[in-house]
């Protein structure tokens, strides 16, 4: 299968996905498309200047009469063909009035400004609008040759349709020449369009991307770092009382970190380059190793749960987690419930005071699944104002994704919960 070239030598499409018109063939043709008045001007001197000639060898012949009336006609159809591609309605109006006009001092209908304006209402109007001209212009030949004549007899019926037939000729040519000027003007618009359709897409793409990429920072540096902030404070809390703890304590905060790290280089793999892997600091060591593979591991998902809930345990929160049913196996709502517990959790973490109980309850039904994390200790200063922050919103994003929902609020008799609902329409895998 050949594919046609709009100009030899040069690609239909160029890399980058840019659309690009054809060249209109013929240097005249493109010449004249870029001087519309330099043609009009010399359309409307191509008819006045024959007219013009006529009029000085009537006066320098010996008897000849130049009626002012003639003159006036002339002159007002050279003026208005001028815009015949402005105001081409009214140009036809000028001229069918001349040609009514022609006809007591030349015996005969001036019909060549009558056809270009046939013409020019047909190329730059519409269909409708060049049909309604020639009807028009028809009958006002039909009787200036009436009038002409002064009698009624077979003569201006013959002379009427003489005119009828050239001025339909002229209607035709323009009405194919403007079909096919509003068809290419329609297939100009519409690529117009579909480019702009694409560049928008692609805009909400990059910002979607980014509402993505920025929701998964949050989550990935409010939990790690709130995790590394109170196993630092446990740490340096049992470092004269129980040093081996403490050590423990420092372990679990370098093995968040680099968990972080990792989980950061995946989210922003995509920016970096093989060169940004070359130029790592060599003193990280096995961190740098783990992060070189990044890109390759897949989301955290449902099945990572038991561990987060571990990490938090072991920053000191009393987390217990709770699986009802069957993990949804679509890979993407199990990244919204591992994110959703990972922000609850980093808020009970964060503002909750002397919890006794952090429950993390999953449960899966047929078509949906409910996640529900509730504490029962009571809030820090200014806790419930930063629990609805910016992590509250994007998690009811990430829920409103799946046709769920998601409620953040004090209980009744004390504590935080946040309970998301979510539809899957997908079959689950076991647990």
């Amino acid at each position: 299968m050949t594919t046609t070239q709009f100009a030899p030598g040069r690609p239909s499409r160029p890399p980058g996905g840019e659309l690009r018109l054809p060249t209109p063939p013929g240097v005249a043709r493109r010449f004249w498309a870029r001087h519309p008045w330099l043609t009009d001007s010399l359309v409307a001197a191509g008819y006045f200047v024959p007219m013009a000639i006529g009029v000085l060898i009537d006066l320098t012949t010996p008897g000849g009469l130049v009626r002012p009336s003639s003159v006036a006609v002339a002159v007002s159809v050279t003026a208005a063909l001028l815009f015949r591609r402005h105001a081409p309605l009214l140009v036809l109006g000028v001229t069918c009035a001349g040609l009514l006009l022609s006809f007591p001092s030349q015996g005969q209908g001036d019909t060549v400004p009558v056809l270009l304006a046939l013409y020019a209402v047909a190329v730059y109007r519409s269909v409708r609008s060049a049909w309604f001209g020639l009807v028009v212009a028809v009958g006002v030949a039909a009787l200036g040759a009436f009038l002409a004549d002064g009698t009624i007899y077979a003569a201006w019926p013959g002379v009427a349709a003489q005119y009828a037939i050239v001025m339909l000729a002229a209607t035709l040519l323009g009405v194919t020449i403007g079909d096919r000027r509003r068809y290419v003007t329609a297939l100009v618009d519409l690529a117009a369009q579909l480019a702009r359709e694409r560049d928008q897409q692609a805009q909400l793409a990059r910002i979607t991307e980014r509402g993505r990429i920025a929701r998964e920072m949050h989550d990935i540096v409010a939990h790690s770092l709130s995790v590394m902030v109170a196993l630092a404070d446990g740490a340096d809390a049992l470092l004269d009382k129980d040093p081996e703890r403490s050590r423990t304590a420092m372990r679990e905060v370098a093995a968040t970190g680099r968990s972080s790290m990792t989980e950061m280089r995946r989210l922003l793999g995509v920016l970096a380059d093989d060169q940004s892997d070359q130029d790592s600091d060599p003193d990280q060591g096995g961190a740098d190793a783990a992060a070189a593979d990044a890109p390759l591991r897949p989301q955290p998902g449902a099945d990572e749960l038991v561990g987060l809930v571990d990490s938090f345990r072991a920053a000191g929160l009393p987390a217990r987690l709770e699986l009802t049913g069957r993990i949804p196996a679509n890979p993407g709502v199990q990244l919204t419930i591992y994110r959703i517990v990972q922000e609850s959790l980093t808020n009970a973490l964060r503002y909750c005071a002397e919890p006794t109980l952090v429950s993390v309850r999953l449960a899966s039904g047929p078509g949906r699944v409910e996640v529900v994390v509730a504490d029962d200790g009571r809030p820090r200063a200014e806790g419930p104002a930063l629990r609805q922050g910016r992590g509250i919103i994007g998690l009811r994003e990430r829920a409103a994704l799946y046709d769920g929902t998601l409620e953040a609020g004090a209980l009744p008799g004390g504590g935080w919960q946040v309970r998301a609902v979510m539809n899957v329409d997908e079959p689950e895998a076991p647990r």
